[in-house]
């Protein structure tokens, strides 16, 4: 899930699965808070409007396109800032870490998020964890049919 954005760099099939998106650069592994953009999709419809959750915050050129949002990192909330060990300034407003959509005859949905093992806890010792289970468990279960896939928000 997490570096499926390091790979295949110009392959326009894959770039288009990722939503025309591909990893530029991050910076350093912190805090900060996801918000949920959509509550309508299985995998987000259980997760609360704002969560704490530590990671490296990709910075995506270009950003994802003609996907339906799922979850952004509120910026304002890194204390290290967005800016990317390549210089990459952030996303602003709209800083993209969850997103879905509907790819030729198929489903995608995708997530920068999940660096640290630490993601699959399940003792409560890593804020957010529980959320981000929860997260790329219902975008599982979207993308096989299991549940609605990629609601709109």
């Amino acid at each position: 899930m997490h570096n499926a954005f390091g790979t295949e760099y110009n392959w326009p099939w894959y770039e288009g699965l990722l939503g025309n998106a591909n990893f530029y650069d991050h910076g350093p592994n912190q805090p900060g808070t996801v918000v949920t953009e959509n509550h309508r999709d299985t995998s987000t419809k259980d997760l609360p409007a704002r969560w704490n959750f530590t990671d490296e915050w990709y910075n995506l050129v270009p950003a994802p396109t003609r996907v339906r949002l799922l979850a952004t990192v509120d910026e304002s909330t890194l204390a290290e800032g967005a800016t990317g060990n390549q210089g990459h300034p952030g996303h602003g407003k709209s800083h993209p870490v969850a997103w879905c959509q509907y790819y030729d005859g198929g489903r995608a949905w995708l997530t920068t998020l999940g660096h640290d093992a630490k993601d699959f806890a399940s003792d409560g010792s890593f804020p957010g964890a529980e959320q981000f289970q929860k997260l790329i468990l219902g975008g599982i279960e979207g993308a096989m049919g299991k549940a609605p896939f990629c609601r709109a928000g």
